[in-house]
């Protein structure tokens, strides 16, 4: 989890600085994640307070609620949104995996009568295991959210292609008495170019359209490493 944080924040550098496309609330999202769990999977790597965890992913539910609804006004359920892939599920599996996070800061905030402080894990969260939660059937919908997205993306990755430059020569055969095509009326991509699959620019935002996504591949394995130790962290909480 440390490594997933630390390299989303490198993503978000790098993206800055080479003019490339991602999405920024994801990645911040990942980030803030993966130190939480972190935290609460060994009590050594612990950062902030449990209410100053709460403050934060209470933010981040709301901001992945509006953007969800703001994403249905616009674009309509079944809708596209300009990284030409994500749906309405986008937001909403975010939403999911904000909502996890806060429920586990807030049910082991709960105070654990009669209970010594505990190392590990078990320190950081809390009450956790004191008793059942009346809340435990939401902990589990979670649980099947994140790992249904979890195989959701790692099922999409196949969708991400990888496009290469062919040399001019190689595009077409040459025969005797055939004229070689001029190199600049063949249409290449960018050499190594990761792009979102049905990304076709259009006139009316130019700069989006053409704006190359930082390594899409990689942000969807930052998203399925998160899910899978989110849905395993909620399980300790049962």
């Amino acid at each position: 989890m440390l490594a997933t944080s630390t390299y989303c924040v490198a993503r978000l550098v790098v993206a800055r600085s080479w003019g490339r496309a991602l999405h920024q609330d994801v990645n911040l999202a990942h980030m803030a994640d993966g130190v939480a769990m972190a935290g609460m999977l060994d009590a050594t790597f612990r950062t902030l307070p449990n209410g100053v965890w709460e403050i934060v992913f209470g933010t981040m539910t709301v901001w992945f609620a509006s953007r969800g609804a703001r994403f249905v006004v616009r674009r309509g359920v079944g809708g596209v949104d300009d990284d030409h892939v994500h749906h309405v599920t986008h937001y909403l599996s975010h939403l999911v995996m904000s909502g996890g996070m806060l429920y586990m800061f807030v049910e082991t905030s709960a105070p654990a009568a009669g209970s010594a402080a505990r190392s590990g894990a078990m320190s950081v969260m809390g009450s956790a295991g004191a008793g059942a939660s009346s809340l435990a059937l939401l902990a589990l919908l979670f649980v099947l959210v994140l790992f249904a997205s979890a195989v959701w993306h790692a099922d999409s990755l196949t969708r991400f292609t990888t496009t290469r430059t062919a040399p001019v020569g190689a595009l077409l055969p040459v025969t005797a008495g055939t004229a070689m095509p001029a190199p600049a009326a063949i249409e290449l991509e960018r050499l190594d170019a990761e792009v979102w699959p049905d990304q076709v620019p259009t006139t009316e935002d130019t700069d989006a359209d053409q704006a190359r996504w930082l390594a899409p591949r990689l942000e969807m394995a930052c998203h399925i490493a998160v899910c899978i130790t989110m849905g395993y962290t909620l399980v300790l909480t049962l």
